[in-house]
Formats: structure tokens, C-alpha cells, sequence
């Protein structure tokens, strides 16, 4: 019923009234300094700060303009996105629910709405036309899968989009490069980390079957203990706060130390 609730408030028009929510994805919209809170509309759980930009036209694809926490959720976004030219549909090749064939992408919004996974758009919305909550996003160009900021518009806040104006900025063409080589930079990144995670895990498999492997000399145990040791990935090593092998033996009731 809350998640019913949530979908028939998108198409409500704006409300009147703000109260203190959930802190704004965007940098300078909390009440204070070191507040964690911001000022929501309570019908839509829209960002005060967040409408009042997008009312005036302000659509950016600067990341640094997000709070630290989200700009590497962001970069993950968008490298599930084609993106493309400002004047093109900027296709979702990413997660797609099998059971609706809609696409997805998972975004935990606490205190905003009760669904982990939103429809890329409006995960688009977030990241460039501001927090504006549950806000519903029309694309103009009719495609479903189309996450470009500028073929999408943010229903019943009353904005207006100059898409010939944004075209020809020249801000927003340094903005576009800027995110397509944070983007590329992301993707080389998390490239590494998965191949070292396959080089390691190949690294163990091969330890393990040299370790057990009854053929194994004496002197190839040795050596495999003694890199294992300088690695810092010997067995001995692997409680940080323990002293390794000159640790002291704990006591058991059944077989005391004390007895041998």
C-alpha cells in the first residue's frame, strides 16, 4: 500500500508546503553546515534547492556537485548508459527485470521512497536535473530506454527546456566530455579490481593444489610457505592483531598445555 501510495503522488501536481527530509544528493542543500537533513516538498519529497534549479533550467553533468558518498554510485550509473552526442538517445545497456522487461538500476533512496530499484530515468533525473524525489520523468523522444538528461522531463514542477540553447553551450559540451572520461576511467578501474580478484582466486587454486598435492617436496613447501610469508598471506598472518606463531598456545579443558 505504501509503494501504491508512493506511484499515485508522481502524477499530483507540486505542493505548497516543505518540510526537513532526507539530505540532498547535492552538495550546499543541507539546512547547515553540519546538518544532515534538507528541505523536501512533502508531496513529492522533492529537494527545495533541487526544484528551484530546475525550474530555472540549470541541468548539469557534474559529478563534483554531488556529495562524495555518491559520485562513485553515479560513475556506475552511467557506465550502464550509451552515452552519446547531447542531441541523441542515450540507450540503457544495463540490468533489465526479466519478469517486466523494463529496465532497472538499484538505488537504495531511505526516507524518500520504498523501492530499492528505479527506473533508469529517474536515476538519470537525480544525477542531472537535481533531488527531486519521486517526481515523475517523461522522455520526449517516446523511448523507454533513453537516459539522456535532455529528452528527459520532470513532470509537474514546471520546467521548461531550451534543447537548442544546451546544444550549442559550450559549459555543457566540457561537462559531457568530462563524464565520458570519468566514466571510461571508472570502467578501466573496475576492470583491474575484477581481474586481480580472478588472478588471486587462480593464485589459491594453484597454492592449494601444491600444498596438497602429497608429490610435493619438502623444499617446495618451504619455498611456498616463505612467499605466502613475505606476501603477508601466510596463515600465521592472517589475524592482524595475533602474533603470528609466537603467540602463546590457549588452554582446553580436555588437552591442557600445561601437560606437555
Amino acid at each position: 500500500t505504501v509503494m501504491a501510495k508512493d506511484f499515485s503522488r508522481r502524477f499530483e501536481n507540486l505542493s505548497n508546503t516543505s518540510v526537513e527530509g532526507e539530505l540532498c544528493l547535492y552538495t550546499g542543500h543541507s539546512l547547515g553546515r553540519f546538518s544532515s537533513s534538507s528541505m523536501r516538498y512533502d508531496s513529492h519529497n522533492a529537494c527545495v534547492r533541487c526544484v528551484a534549479a530546475a525550474r530555472a533550467g540549470r541541468l548539469s553533468l557534474d559529478t563534483d556537485r554531488l556529495l562524495k558518498s555518491y559520485r562513485t554510485k553515479a560513475l556506475k550509473f552511467w557506465s550502464q548508459v550509451d552515452i552519446g552526442d547531447l542531441d541523441e538517445c542515450w540507450n540503457w545497456i544495463g540490468c533489465v527485470n526479466k519478469r517486466t522487461k523494463m529496465p532497472q538500476f538499484s538505488f537504495r533512496r531511505l526516507g524518500i521512497c520504498t523501492s530499492t530499484q528505479h527506473h533508469p530515468q529517474r536515476v538519470a533525473m537525480w544525477l542531472s536535473w537535481g533531488d527531486l524525489g519521486i517526481t515523475q520523468v517523461k522522455p520526449i523522444c517516446g523511448n523507454r530506454f533513453c537516459c539522456n538528461p535532455f529528452h528527459l522531463i520532470p513532470q509537474k514542477i514546471g520546467v521548461f527546456v531550451d534543447q537548442d540553447s544546451y546544444i550549442e553551450s559550450f559549459e555543457m559540451a566540457c561537462q559531457l566530455h568530462t563524464l565520458k572520461q570519468r566514466v571510461g576511467e571508472y570502467m578501466i578501474e573496475e576492470a583491474l579490481k575484477a581481474q586481480a580478484i580472478i588472478d588471486q582466486s587462480a593464485e589459491i587454486d594453484a597454492r592449494e593444489e601444491l600444498l596438497m598435492n602429497p608429490d610435493t617436496s619438502y623444499q617446495e613447501r618451504f619455498e611456498a610457505a616463505l612467499q605466502d610469508m613475505l606476501a603477508g598471506r601466510h596463515i600465521s598472518q592472517t589475524d592482524k592483531n595475533s602474533e603470528g606463531l609466537r603467540r602463546k598456545p590457549e588452554d582446553d579443558q580436555e588437552n591442557p598445555t600445561i601437560d606437555y
